[in-house]
């Protein structure tokens, strides 16, 4: 093995791909397994987790789909045990689970506030959990990567982002304090915050010609971002190379946080 394999090899590795199917958890989850990572694909929508595993296994690599409720602890926990029993052990998180629910800030309800909180910030608490007891079992350490958002430190004008932004920026601080707790048994926890991504689930935005235009226009490098590129950001903070780094955000925003 060359010096560059073993800085981005994963080989032997187990990873758990959270929102994985989807345009980011999906490229994500072939970047993993094509550096040699065995990986678990898992989100709620089961039909969809089968697809995409059995997709990527018949590229020849090792998949497992398992469907959680990630507002759910118990069924968090039960998924990510289920995933580290099948392969025997478990290396890697890569935490893609998110949304938003847009109401604006005098509108905002309870409900959708907690809704919101629960998805994109105590799940990511309870798969971090349920995966560092693992590493720490093993005594190898291990890599927890976290999608975050660019609104994990600005606001968005115009939009009704409360919660998703207080998620999210919630979402930054925690990632710091596990990275600080679990630094004794070499858990790396890290944040990717990327802009806007060209996925089905922004399409409708995107597709927005005035929107997109003024989007674009706040970017230095005067695009948005592609699936690929989380993935690459993904694979970096997944193998060796950056064993050094924790309790780090890093901005996947064209400059765009630079400038703002």
């Amino acid at each position: 093995m060359s010096a560059m394999d073993k800085l981005f090899r994963l080989d032997g590795k187990v990873a758990l791909v959270a929102g994985g199917y989807g345009g980011i958890g999906e490229a994500v989850c072939r970047g993993l397994a094509n550096a040699g990572a065995k990986i678990a694909i898992a989100g709620h929508n089961e039909a969809r987790a089968i697809a995409c595993a059995r997709a990527i296994a018949a590229e020849g690599y090792e998949t497992l789909p398992v469907a959680f409720e990630a507002t759910s602890v118990a069924d968090t926990e039960r998924m990510v045990n289920e995933a580290a029993a099948h392969f025997g052990r478990l290396d890697i998180l890569v935490n893609c689970v998110g949304l938003n629910r847009e109401e604006k800030a005098e509108e905002v309800t309870e409900e959708m506030f907690d809704y919101v909180y629960e998805v994109n910030l105590k799940s990511a608490m309870f798969q971090a959990q349920a995966a560092a007891r693992h590493m720490i079992r093993q005594g190898e350490g291990g890599k927890q990567i976290h999608l975050g958002s660019v609104r994990s430190t600005l606001a968005l004008r115009g939009r009704g982002y409360a919660a998703y932004c207080a998620a999210k920026g919630g979402l930054i601080t925690l990632c710091k304090q596990l990275s600080a707790e679990w630094a004794p048994h070499r858990i790396n926890v890290n944040v990717i915050a990327p802009t806007f991504i060209r996925t089905e689930q922004v399409g409708a935005m995107l597709r927005d010609p005035e929107f997109s235009a003024k989007l674009v226009e706040r970017i230095p490098l005067g695009r948005i971002g592609e699936p690929d590129e989380v993935m690459s950001a993904a694979l970096f903070l997944a193998s060796p190379a950056s064993d050094f780094i924790t309790g780090h955000t890093l901005s996947l925003d064209g400059g765009l946080t630079a400038t703002q």
